[in-house]
């Protein structure tokens, strides 16, 4: 009886194991997608923070951090230290953030349904609309006022459209 226990644990240690490895390997192979943005390690760290399917982990954390960016934005945006230059740069992000937002919404309403061309369709959408606000600050000739926050949106994205593209086509 003593043992068990132990064998219970060994399991779930095993079982750890496997799903790390499984983990490990889907981030080398997304990772190693021409013209991705993120390496093995963001993956891996990304994705072991929620457990569930990778599609809607990724989908729940694009929408924290859009969310997080959105609200970073308005704040930027009722500042009076914020030039008017920063500022229009800030409104086309404001704009963007709250169309990833949607796609957000439609992504993980598509995934409910298995609507996998729609869910890769929201997901580029989404991807677009990051790089839409990095654009805004590079045309402007301007420095981000919020260069980790787009950073970080900007991997999150490329690393959900990277998992959406893995997903059978109907």
């Amino acid at each position: 009886m003593k043992a068990f226990p132990s064998l219970i644990v060994a399991l779930l240690f095993l079982n750890l194991l496997s799903a790390d490895a499984i983990l490990e390997e889907t981030c080398k192979q997304l990772a190693a997608h021409p013209g991705v943005h993120f390496d093995v390690n963001f993956c891996i760290t990304t994705l072991q923070v929620v457990p569930g399917s990778l599609t809607s982990i990724i989908a729940n954390l694009a929408n924290a951090n859009i969310t997080h960016n959105l609200a970073e934005v308005k704040e930027l945006l009722n500042s009076k230290d914020v030039s008017t230059v920063n500022k229009k740069a800030l409104g086309v992000c404001e704009d963007v953030y709250d169309m990833g937002i949607e796609d957000i919404k439609e992504t993980t309403e598509a995934l409910k349904s298995r609507d996998f061309f729609t869910v890769k369709s929201r997901l580029s959408a989404l991807s677009f609309n990051v790089f839409t606000c990095m654009d805004a600050w590079a045309e402007s000739k301007l420095r981000s006022l919020m260069p980790k926050e787009e950073d970080d949106a900007y991997k999150i994205s490329d690393l959900a459209l990277s998992v959406g593209a893995s997903l059978p086509d109907q």
